[in-house]
């Protein structure tokens, strides 16, 4: 005889909701910034100029994150 527990339930909160669209608004921002990083760059290659903007991302880069909902709940990804 097999023992069956109850399934588990997720409850997703308004804030969950608001911390991904955040999540994902700011990964588009980050993608087009990159995107647009990389064809300045190229535009100065064939130019002969230098590229200066690795000063942004950084500092983009150093702010405190917020703990995402899955670090919350001690969810962690198998590496």
């Amino acid at each position: 005889m097999a023992l069956r527990r109850p399934p588990t339930r997720i409850e997703l909160k308004a804030d969950d909701v608001e911390e991904y669209d955040k999540i994902m608004k700011d990964r588009r921002l980050i993608a087009e910034q990159q995107a647009m990083r990389e064809q300045s760059h190229h535009q100065q290659q064939n130019t002969g100029s230098d590229f200066l903007g690795s000063a942004t991302s950084s500092s983009y880069m150093s702010t405190q994150k917020k703990p995402s909902a899955a670090e919350r709940i001690g969810y962690r990804r198998p590496r």
